[in-house]
């Protein structure tokens, strides 16, 4: 990378070139410029110095989706604090939890939001002199801060599967543009470019990884970032249209839903200005996945990542070689292995944990969990989250599951994502999810709950998508017993509820 392309690698760097173009538009429509958003950010940085806290320290973020969201990330990030992005979808105890647990020294707090933060505040025993208001006007100089040094969010993983655990980044001592010096071809990878003026539409919350991330780099590769406070299947085709958006950051719920339109609306819309569409998150049926590409065309660049690192990425042409895939590792060092319980790696084709190590051998660990750290490293520097897949002949990466979600079904291994991907390919199947329910004959049976494409679809459908799985599963992985639901449950960045689904299932 040429030190003049390092130069126009950061928002900071942008900001200074294109200081009035727009950086931000917010849901209710209001923008912001460059200039703006990084005096903005300057202001936070100086402010956070001197209230006292230095690099290392965290601030906690409950906030709604807009600028003062990505002023905060971008200000504290600058000077080494870390920001705690908080779902402001848990309940006041859970958000305590998360406050108390990151020992958060302030905490910014969207005045809509005033009830559940103040409450988690109070129950943290966090006084009320270190709340911050995310959008007031702070008093500091909007001049740039000294000895600027990179600091990582700290995301808290999802609690899907247990207690949320704070993810803990080193930090490294970059300064900010050394860090995207760093980043940088990981993103091309997933289809993130250098495009001053591109509109980048980000659908989710801001405080999941995903996009979160996607917002801040695309900050950091001159775009014009247009949020949206809520998915709206219309909205979302509308806004692409009226802004000629370049790139959007989704989740496969947000393909399921999309597809649902009629076809009279779909058409009605212009989506030919899209060139990516970044998305990651869950699993993505091939069926679905061809749809979107006959729709959106060539676009879909699918990335697997976690909170403890980055994974893999793969381009439309690559998937079409490779359907399934979730594509090869990103990044200089970075490299996958499948491996037994035992920690011996296995060959090609065979499915186990996956393990990963990350570019530049950088290592994550978990705040205030050291056994949760150690059981998830290993001592050659791969760590493990818990999914499940193999490696094809090519080194592409095909996930069949969590751990956690793996059904054992008389003695025998039954993988949701396989039976949901055959169940995925019938015609009236709109959404589908698999659980294990405990079974007094085989421990546990494999269960389907399916939203169909017809909502006045009756047991006729069950019948027909049992008969239809028949021919393309074997016996043992066939749901012994279905049901039909107008919804599945999910989060609102677009995770799938599993495990509440099964303990609902599974209670007597």
């Amino acid at each position: 990378m040429t030190s003049q392309h390092l130069e126009l690698t950061s928002f900071w760097r942008y900001a200074d070139s294109r200081p009035g173009a727009v950086a931000v538009i917010a849901p209710d429509g209001t923008a912001t410029t460059y200039a703006e958003l990084r005096d903005r950010s300057n202001r936070i940085a100086n402010a956070l110095r001197a209230a006292g806290l230095v690099t290392g320290d965290r601030v906690a973020l409950v906030a709604r989706n807009g600028v003062g969201f990505l002023a905060w990330a971008l200000g504290a990030g600058q000077v080494g604090i870390s920001v705690v992005p908080v779902n402001h979808h848990l309940t006041p105890s859970e958000a305590a939890y998360i406050l108390s647990d990151s020992g958060a020294r302030r905490v910014v707090l969207d005045p809509k939001l005033a009830d559940l933060g103040n409450a988690a505040m109070d129950e943290a025993g966090i006084p009320a002199g270190h709340r911050v208001w995310v959008d007031e006007q702070i008093p500091a100089s909007h001049e740039p801060p000294t000895a600027r040094v990179f600091g990582a969010m700290m995301l808290y993983t999802s609690g899907t599967t247990g207690r949320p655990k704070g993810v803990l980044w080193p930090n490294a001592g970059l300064e900010p543009e050394a860090f995207q010096q760093y980043v940088d071809p990981i993103m091309a990878r997933r289809g993130m470019a250098h495009d001053p003026g591109a509109v980048s539409l980000v659908s989710g919350p801001l405080y999941h990884g995903a996009p979160g991330a996607w917002a801040l780099q695309g900050l950091h590769h001159g775009h014009t970032v247009l949020l949206m406070d809520r998915w709206d299947s219309e909205l979302f085709l509308r806004l692409v249209q009226q802004h000629r958006v370049r790139t959007a950051q989704l989740a496969p719920i947000h393909f399921h839903r999309l597809l649902s339109l009629g076809d009279d609306v779909r058409s009605s819309y212009d989506v030919s200005s899209l060139r990516v569409v970044s998305h990651a998150g869950a699993a993505t049926p091939v069926n679905v996945k061809h749809r979107m590409m006959a729709w959106f065309g060539p676009t879909l660049h699918e990335y697997y990542a976690s909170s403890e690192g980055y994974g893999t990425s793969i381009g439309p042409e690559e998937w079409l070689a490779h359907p399934g895939s979730v594509g090869r590792a990103d990044g200089d060092g970075a490299e996958m292995r499948i491996r037994d319980e035992e920690g011996t790696d296995l060959p090609t084709g065979e499915v186990g944990t996956l393990w990963v190590r990350n570019p530049g051998g950088a290592v994550s660990s978990y705040l205030n969990a050291p056994e949760k750290t150690a059981a998830s490293h290993s001592t050659d520097g791969f760590y493990t989250v818990g999914d499940l897949g193999y490696l094809d002949d090519d080194g592409y990466l095909y996930l069949v599951d969590r751990r956690d979600d793996l059904i054992l079904s008389g003695g025998v291994n039954v993988y949701p994502a396989e039976v949901e991907q055959a169940l995925a390919r019938h015609a009236g199947v709109r959404e589908v999810v698999v659980v294990g329910v405990p079974d007094q004959e085989w421990g546990q049976a494999v269960h389907a709950v399916i939203v169909p494409v017809d909502a006045s679809a009756g047991p006729e459908l069950i019948d027909d998508v049992l008969a239809f799985v028949r021919e393309h599963l074997a016996g043992f992985k066939v749901p012994r017993t279905m049901e039909l639901r107008d919804r599945l449950p999910y989060t609102e960045s677009g995770k799938l509820l599993r495990r509440a689904l099964r303990d609902e299932l599974s209670t007597p």
